[in-house]
């Protein structure tokens, strides 16, 4: 595990096509979708922790993290896109 991982208490890191992508620990929720969640739903983090009940220190260690690595995450949105399309589903 590297140190990158290794520093956050609430995330894991699990397979992904061609890399590991963090989600929240004991949850089938992915960084991207619980940050996604948030904006469209225009929520504080205090309001999406409690709307998934997760520790708010859950919700702010996945925006560190999307903060410290957006273009990795928006790269795998683009990659999820492209399937899609490749799949006849347009966003």
């Amino acid at each position: 595990m590297s140190e990158q991982q290794n520093s956050y208490r609430y995330l894991e890191w699990r397979p992904h096509r061609w890399r590991k992508t963090p989600y929240i620990k004991g949850r089938n929720l992915s960084v991207w979708h619980l940050l996604c969640s948030m904006w469209a739903n225009k929520m504080t983090p205090e309001e999406v922790a409690q709307d998934y009940e997760l520790p708010v220190e859950a919700v702010y260690e996945a925006l560190d993290y999307y903060e410290k690595h957006r273009e990795l995450l928006e790269a795998e949105v683009e990659e999820e896109r492209e399937w899609l399309r490749q799949h006849g589903i347009n966003l």
